[in-house]
């Protein structure tokens, strides 16, 4: 057995250690180091002014099916940037405006511009999402649930795209998003509710990785949301 002064001293040098494992020879308290590490976060891409600003998805190449999945990844991007307070809620216009205005002048034959569009419904800015991919599965079989779409923030006064700052080193015109849903299950794949449930996480994901791409956030190798509202 060690001598009890040798015990106490030992204890005297560990009391400040705030994590201790007692060892079973005379109950001396040993330290176990833990280091934490800092979770990874991914920067915001650019910072959005806090200004009436509107969230525009076009899809004039029927990349989404069904139609109403538009207006959940609008409403998911929406809802996220208020909860997240990038934009006020005050500021923030709901999604269904511009896809009213838009609809209206689509079926009288009127393509309107971004810029029309976010006059139409008060937008300083608009944050304006062209869908290239919208698709659960590449071979028909098999469930690889993805999205891409380019984005852009457009000045609605000044009619100039805002983001990607057209004078930074930005190769494209448009910000690339890529959003893949993986693992899914394939069981149930080719029955009808599994396939709109599958549309409505792809939905969800999509809006709120569109949202990310303003706030600085931690990165999830686990997605963000998945369940619509």
């Amino acid at each position: 057995m060690m001598p009890r002064r040798r015990c106490t001293s030992l204890l005297l040098l560990l009391v400040s250690v705030p994590f201790l494992v007692e060892l079973g020879g005379c109950n001396v308290l040993t330290a176990v180091s833990f280091v934490a590490r800092p979770e990874p976060k991914t920067e915001a891409a650019y910072e959005l002014a806090d200004v009436p600003t509107v969230v525009f998805i076009d899809d004039r190449r029927n990349r989404i099916s069904p139609t109403r999945l538009r207006r959940t990844i609008a409403e998911e991007a929406t809802t996220v940037l208020m909860e997240e307070e990038v934009i006020s809620e005050s500021n923030m216009i709901p999604a269904r405006d511009a896809m009213r205005v838009s609809t209206k002048h689509d079926r009288a034959g009127k393509l309107l511009s971004v810029h029309a569009i976010g006059e139409a419904v008060g937008a300083s800015q608009i944050i304006f999402v062209s869908v290239d991919q919208f698709a659960l599965t590449r071979d028909g079989q098999t469930p690889e649930p993805q999205a891409q779409c380019r984005v852009r923030v457009i000045d609605v006064k000044n009619e100039k795209r805002l983001f990607p700052d057209p004078a930074g080193d930005s190769t494209y015109d448009y910000h690339q998003l890529k959003v893949d849903i993986p693992n899914v299950d394939p069981h149930g794949f080719n029955t009808i509710s599994a396939r709109n449930d599958l549309n409505d996480r792809l939905a969800v994901e999509t809006g709120d990785q569109i949202a990310k791409i303003f706030y600085t956030h931690i990165t999830s190798e686990l997605g963000g949301r998945i369940e619509p509202r």
